[in-house]
Order: C-alpha cells, then structure tokens, then sequence
C-alpha cells in the first residue's frame, strides 16, 4: 500500500476482479457502450463489470440486449449512478432505474427494496463550480457516511480518476470506522480508464461477487496509468472544464450538496 493508502499489487489470478462503476455515452462519457463491451473484453481480465450511467440504466440495458447476439467471457450486473441531495450513490444489482434527486436515506432504502447492493460512490468528492451540461461528480460527505454508513454496503476507496487521491485516502480512512466492504473502481468515462481501479473478490461470477459484498471480503485495487492513457483522459475532459469555467464566469459558484 502506498501513502495514498492505494494497493498496487496486480498479480492476483486466483480471484475475480469487478469494476462496476463505468460510464458512456448514455450519461457522460464518451465510449458507446459496444466499445465498452468490447474493450473489458479485448483488453482487460475482468470477471465482473457494470454499466452505471448517472441516473438513467439506459447503457445497461442496450449492453444487455447486445450480450444476447454475442458471448462475452465476463458478466454484466445492473446498475445506476444515482444523484442524491447529498452526493452520487451507486446501486448495484438493481431490478429497475431509480430516478434521481432524493434525499439519499430514501435512495438507500429503494435500493434494498429491490434487492440490490448500495455503495458511496468517491466519497468527499466536491465540486463548486458551475456545469449545466453534465452531472456534477458529488460525492456523500462525512455526515452522510456516519448517520447512514451503515446503510451502504460499500465504500469505494479507490476511484481511478487521476485527481481524487485525497479523496480515496479520505474514503479509506472512514471506512475503517464503518468496515464496510471496500469497493475499488475505475469511474470510466474513456475506455482506457476500465479496469484501472477494481475490486477483488473470491470467485468469477456476479453471484460470487455478491456475495463478496455482502460478506465483507473485497479489496479495493488499482492499475498504473499510462502517459498515453492520461493524455487521453485530459483531452476528453478538456472542452467540459472550459464549458465549466465559462458558466461559472457567467452563473458564480454552484450550491454544494447537503453531507
């Protein structure tokens, strides 16, 4: 473990690895969702992954209607990014879309109606300037965390998204209070960010990786970035941080989520 309290450790062939936190081009990001497919499967050894576009499961269902005219070695799970009044939630293994702007006690509740798995999605993550053309990436702060921590069955203390270190450090360290199962993905809006954070499991299947949840036996992992991949990233987020820089000239400074 590094002093950002990241595992770099890569060689772990015995387990399954999950990365469940990917975008597209339904929601922010740029791949289609057959380039992601096709690339987790092509250039990544993942066993799980998920589709998790900010309020809408529109990416998981086209994925799921392309998986049926073409086998792919890992399994799909359902899921959404959902906007809460205090941050981004992500629900996994959900039945149907939940829609967003609830406060995140009740987001919560709807994901273990229907089953599913709740996980605090790059905790302590703010942003204060203003965008009107796409999701801020909020994330549930510390007074979210400790009156329903317990009411998520995950921590993601490792997000891939090169500017969030302290934030992970952060998320880790609160989730040695809450001990909950530590989640570790890439929050993908290229497809060369997939797979760069990930989260370790026993076993290969989506049942298995459940369970793991559940259990509380995951570690949180994360790949190197290459220059290339970097560049990539920089120049994709490039036009949205001047957009973002011009409405906040123009509009100030946006309201920060309530924690």
């Amino acid at each position: 473990m590094n002093k950002k309290g990241i595992h770099l450790i890569e060689d772990f062939s015995g387990l399954g690895k999950a990365d469940v936190h990917i975008h597209t081009n339904h929601s922010d990001g740029k791949p289609t969702v057959l380039q992601v497919l096709e690339y987790a499967e092509n250039r990544t050894d993942l066993d799980v992954i998920a589709i998790a576009d900010h309020d809408t499961m529109d990416g998981y269902f086209e994925a799921k209607d392309l998986m049926k005219n073409k086998e792919y070695r890992f399994e799909l799970i359902p899921a959404e990014e959902i906007t809460s009044s205090q941050g981004h939630i992500l629900g996994l293994f959900l039945k149907e879309p939940i829609k967003g702007g609830m406060d995140a006690k009740d987001i919560v509740k709807e994901i273990h109606t229907q089953g599913g798995l709740v996980v605090a999605c790059h905790p302590f993550e703010k942003t204060r300037w203003n965008n009107q053309d796409r999701p801020m990436m909020n994330g549930v702060g510390y007074r979210t965390l400790r009156e329903i921590g317990h009411g998520f069955d995950g921590i993601e203390v490792i997000n891939a998204t090169p500017t969030l270190g302290d934030e992970n450090y952060r998320a880790a360290m609160i989730n040695k209070l809450l001990m909950q199962s530590e989640m570790g993905d890439s929050d993908a809006h290229i497809v060369e960010a997939i797979g760069k954070g990930y989260t370790l499991f026993e076993g290969k299947t989506a049942k298995h990786f459940k369970k793991a949840i559940v259990q509380h036996q995951t570690r949180a992992m994360s790949n190197k970035w290459t220059v290339l991949a970097l560049v990539k990233y920089a120049y994709f987020f490039m036009p949205h941080a001047l957009r973002i820089l011009w409405n906040t000239i123009l509009h100030g400074k946006t309201k920060l989520p309530k924690e």
